[in-house]
């Protein structure tokens, strides 16, 4: 649930209701993490988050031919898979949804039975 801050009273809660919610997941390996231009006060207003997949490259032989061939690779070439913009104050919420994410895994881990049902 989240409160809109230009309501009226600040009181009014809405549900959120996700759709889409049979998009397959995918595994993200790679991150880039830029800030946005800066406006005209020459402060940057944005974060942009860039998610993507790099699979490791098919490479056999000796540890000298494994080597040669992943010089003549040269990149590693990486998968887009979602580019997205966050105001700092998002940043925030999500770092600390993250972290606790992070918490509850680390505690079910260890055999602790935190709830997995954590959302913004």
């Amino acid at each position: 649930m989240t409160e809109p801050m230009n309501a009226p009273d600040g009181s009014i809660p809405l549900r959120m209701a996700w759709r889409n919610r049979e998009i397959a997941s995918q595994p993200v390996n790679q991150f880039v993490v830029s800030l946005g231009l800066p406006s005209a006060s020459g402060r940057s207003e944005c974060i942009h988050l860039t998610f993507g997949q790099a699979d490791p490259p098919l490479i056999s032989g000796s540890h000298e031919e494994m080597a040669q061939q992943l010089r003549d690779l040269g990149t590693l070439p990486v998968e887009t898979l979602g580019r997205y913009v966050l105001t700092r104050e998002r940043l925030g919420e999500l770092i600390a949804l993250l972290q606790q994410s992070a918490a509850t895994f680390d505690g079910q881990a260890w055999g602790g039975t935190e709830d997995d049902g954590i959302s913004g």
